[in-house]
């Protein structure tokens, strides 16, 4: 795993969340806030924290501009969702997977 956080990118990250739900890139920056885009944004924040050595800064930057406070939100409620659905672990681990290839 150690040699995949120099390849992953937050935007390679971003594109295969946005991808796997059905969303545009362009998704993952914006400022609007339907669950439907802001849930997947928290899981690439998430899957951003644990597969790279980024800063919560940075990542809320490359997030469209969001502050740490944020990314930590969005970490703390992809960890309790995975807990409490199991559809979520699924998906959170799939997509782990994949980025980890």
């Amino acid at each position: 795993m150690e040699e995949a956080s120099h390849r992953l990118t937050l935007e390679g990250i971003q594109k295969r969340v946005a991808d796997h739900y059905q969303l545009r890139h362009s998704d993952m920056q914006s400022k609007r806030r339907p669950n439907a885009i802001a849930f997947p944004r928290q899981i690439a924040m998430y899957l951003s924290r644990q597969l790279t050595r980024h800063s919560l800064q940075e990542i809320g930057e490359a997030f469209g501009g969001r502050d740490h406070g944020t990314v930590i939100h969005a970490c703390k409620t992809v960890e309790n969702m995975m807990e409490t659905d199991e559809s979520v672990r699924g998906s959170v681990n799939f997509l782990k997977a994949q980025l980890s290839k």
